[in-house]
């Protein structure tokens, strides 16, 4: 006998089998049988206070456990509230499945109550979506999207689902079929990754770029055995600093606009760069022009409308960064000659900076210093995850990643308001790990309401706050580029941080010193209990050094007062 049910409910049988068992979201009227399907299911739905979070949490969700994450909110206001979330899935690669409640198809094109055209607003900012029109369709159209989102360079996939499909009866399993061309990953070509060792093998500075795409491609064994091999400097992305431990000794931390000035000097001193996973991003490249200047330059990337788009390589490999790594791998002679010099002179520029940084004694929290103390009390393994702001520029430049895959962050997109629900997110993903998160007032308060699922579903996280009261990165611009002319950045009245804790049954302080902060942290994560942690900075000594400006090259650098250095490949500081 066939059995007859309604296609959410094929679908909702579905995701279980699909052994799913975390979804994010808020219902709404168009919505509301897919939630109704779910009703008694093995499969948990966290309920957020604004869709934004829930978007946010879900794209954290897939970076920690490498699978999609799973979003439902209904038609009109619900879906567009996801279109910072998509935007910012596909800007940084993470796997989503957004499902979004649509009108009945019989008022389609009618100014219906709450409807949008929610697949021609997205389309730009997704990897594919899906106007499900027939109840058959249904379960097929989910199975795609959620494959398609992990299918070659990951990113978010949209499926709009009409009312009346959603109630319409389908026999047993949704029988329809979707024709999809699923792109897969190409093999590298050989004669390509050939050519490339033959130009490391001639450079004689060669520098690594790590991106991402390191991450995704779980390649960080097959990038330090090349590094280790030729001794090769490694620099890395924002996003990329999430994807080798930054505490080997080749590492030299992020370049460009707020990179390290170690690897930016390695950039600009580079005869060669070995580029992985990585769009050669503005923020960290600045001057196209000069950064293909004098160097050759290799270029890794699974997305091969990335190879050229802003900057044109001298080889450009198609396919899995870990199979061309290792391929290369095979081809480097175990002997090559290493440039011992050269990474000796990045390494005293390091040294150099740390010894001038610790000579701050100015009273009040210096940020690099907050993030020292923290990260001392912090678990290797923790996950952190970062809104976008001053602190997240101070983050990139002092948070040090001991774990691959444990630094999350809005890198492409700049999304305010990323940090809380990321890390709600990651909690829900990791939930006997320790989760941070590194927010700054602004960007805080775009999200706090979050701070409702803490309880409720008993999600411990820790937020430090650096509190300002300020839009700091924008003041920072406003303050070198606009000559001072501070206007619409400064809080006059902030929210006590520590009662909005309260309010939602969480522990808050406010250290007057480095000793309360470090044992405050600690407690927290040792007890395993939420904590607000409310750090005072002062936005008129704290700008974020040092800062390229947008659009010049990295020897244009804007360094602390004090610190000079001769970005000249052997060059002194001081």
């Amino acid at each position: 006998m066939v059995t007859v049910v309604r296609a959410v409910d094929a679908l909702a049988d579905e995701v279980v089998k699909m052994n799913i068992k975390e979804v994010f979201g808020i219902p709404g009227g168009q919505i509301m049988p897919l939630f109704d399907a779910f009703y008694g299911k093995d499969t948990k739905i966290f309920l957020f206070r604004h869709e934004q979070g829930a978007i946010h949490a879900a794209d954290a969700y897939g970076r920690i456990t490498r699978r999609p994450g799973i979003v439902m909110v209904t038609s009109g206001p619900g879906a567009t509230n996801l279109a910072t979330g998509l935007a910012n899935a596909m800007m940084d690669s993470s796997p989503l499945v957004a499902l979004t409640g649509q009108v009945p198809t019989s008022v389609f094109g009618r100014d219906a109550f709450q409807e949008t055209d929610i697949i021609g607003l997205s389309m730009p900012i997704v990897k594919h979506t899906f106007m499900v029109k027939k109840p058959d369709d249904l379960v097929p159209a989910f199975k795609a999207a959620y494959r398609i989102a992990t299918d070659g360079r990951p990113g978010p996939v949209l499926v709009d689902l009409p009312r009346d499909v959603q109630l319409s009866e389908v026999k047993g399993e949704c029988s329809g079929s979707i024709n999809v061309n699923y792109k897969g990953v190409p093999e590298p070509d050989i004669g390509l990754v050939a050519y490339a060792v033959k130009l490391l093998m001639d450079a004689e500075r060669p520098v690594m770029l790590v991106g991402g795409g390191v991450c995704w491609s779980n390649a960080t064994e097959e990038v330090l055995a090349i590094a280790e091999t030729l001794w090769m400097p490694i620099v890395t992305t924002l996003p990329g600093k999430n994807c080798v431990p930054n505490n080997h000794p080749l590492f030299m931390g992020p370049a460009g606009m707020h990179g390290r000035v170690e690897a930016d000097a390695a950039l600009i001193n580079s005869d060669l760069v070995l580029a992985i996973g990585t769009r050669f991003s503005d923020r960290t490249v600045g001057d196209f022009k000069e950064f293909q200047r004098g160097r050759r330059i290799i270029h890794i990337d699974i997305d091969k409308s990335e190879i050229g788009k802003n900057v044109k390589p001298s080889v450009g490999i198609i396919g899995d960064a870990k199979v061309a790594l290792r391929m290369m791998l095979e081809l480097i002679p175990k002997a090559a000659v290493k440039n011992e010099a050269f990474v000796n002179w990045l390494r005293s520029i390091k040294e150099s900076y740390e010894k001038f940084r610790e000579q701050d004694n100015m009273p009040g929290f210096a940020p690099w210093k907050v993030l020292k103390v923290i990260r001392e009390v912090t678990p290797p393994h923790a996950i952190t995850a970062t809104s976008v702001g001053s602190h997240q520029m101070w983050s990139e430049l002092h948070w040090d990643v001991y774990v691959p895959g444990t630094f999350i962050t809005s890198a492409g997109l700049g999304t305010m308001g990323f940090g809380l629900p990321a890390a709600l997110g990651a909690k829900v993903a990791k939930p006997n790990v320790p989760v941070i998160d590194i927010d700054g007032d602004g960007s805080f308060q775009m999200t706090m309401q979050n701070l409702a699922l803490v309880r409720e579903y008993n999600l411990p996280i820790i937020v430090v706050i650096f509190d300002n009261s300020t839009l700091m990165l924008v003041r920072h611009w406003q303050m070198l580029l606009y000559s001072r002319r501070i206007i619409g950045v400064d809080f006059q009245a902030n929210p006590d941080f520590i009662k909005i804790a309260e309010a939602y049954g969480i522990d808050g302080v406010r250290p007057s010193n480095y000793d309360e902060l470090r044992s405050s942290v600690a407690r927290a994560i040792r007890s395993n209990e939420p904590l607000v942690v409310d750090v005072t900075i002062d936005r008129e000594r704290d700008l974020v050094l040092p800062w390229v400006q947008p659009g010049k090259w990295l020897t244009e650098v804007t360094l602390p007062d004090g610190f000079k250095v001769d970005l000249r490949y052997g060059g002194g500081h001081e």
